[in-house]
């Protein structure tokens, strides 16, 4: 081979050279994403809910991948505003206790948590400390259904005996579908006030229900017999209100454990 063949072979591989390092740069890796929150990651609410900002940044976004947002609680809604790197979160009015839950932002593989939080609705109704009650097994002498009865007393002072001056006292005649006969408690659940007393499971018989309220001379201030009301159990709370002709909701709330006696 001549010298001038070995230099055409050359200028021949020279492209196949070049293409060849165009390629190995091509194949380079393209960098991870960068997503980080840049917002506190607490936000606090009062009880009239309203709306807060969750800003981030991202860096080497990819191509046809979101921001995602998840967050299970129905009170909490949320919109993503990608070209602003920003999320808008709107929580509602609280009607209830304090509550919480955790946003979580998602982008790729990457994520960051916001837990938000909202106060309580100041209680506006009768606060009671004290319980008293008795469960009466389906076929015993007062109670000749085959459901559960609980005759409870909710007091806001530790007296029973009589109504004690200044004193508040609630008593619910609950009916239920099942008890530990052995160590009963009041079963969890929504009750709600029977006018006809059908002693039906879920009710709370209007004969023998009530709310007082005395003063300090024994002298009745508010007296319920109900017509209406609805009671919830849950762990260590019976919550609910009970109205009667005369009287617009009565709202009471009792905190502490609901063991009963058995008759």
């Amino acid at each position: 081979m001549t010298i001038m063949k070995k230099f055409l072979y050359l200028l021949l591989a020279l492209p196949l050279l070049f293409a060849s390092c165009e390629k190995d740069a091509t194949e380079q890796p393209a960098p991870e994403p960068v997503f980080a929150l840049t917002s506190t990651a607490e936000i606090e609410f009062e009880v009239e809910g309203g709306s807060a900002e969750i800003t981030f940044t991202l860096e080497n976004a990819i191509e046809g991948v979101e921001v995602v947002v998840e967050c299970s609680a129905d009170w909490v809604t949320h919109k993503v505003f990608a070209e602003e790197s920003k999320i808008s979160i709107n929580v509602e009015a609280n009607d209830d206790e304090e509550r919480e839950a955790v946003v979580v932002v998602k982008y790729d593989t990457q994520k960051f948590e916001v837990v938000v939080q909202q106060e309580a609705k100041p209680f506006e109704g009768y606060a009671l400390s004290y319980i008293a009650g008795t469960y009466y097994a389906p076929g015993s002498e007062f109670n000749t259904t085959d459901n559960h009865n609980y005759y409870v007393a909710l007091s806001s002072v530790d007296d029973f005996s009589t109504y004690a001056p200044n004193g508040v006292y609630v008593e619910l005649d609950l009916w239920a579908a099942t008890a530990d006969a052995t160590n009963p408690v009041v079963p969890n659940g929504e009750y709600v006030i029977d006018t006809t007393n059908s002693r039906a499971p879920g009710t709370i018989g209007a004969e023998y229900s009530r709310l007082l309220e005395w003063d300090a001379n024994q002298s009745p201030i508010v007296w319920v017999l109900p017509i209406e009301g609805k009671v919830v159990v849950s762990d260590n709370k019976i919550e609910g209100y009970l109205l009667d002709e005369y009287s617009e909701k009565v709202w009471f709330r009792y905190t502490g454990p609901l063991s009963v006696n058995v008759e």
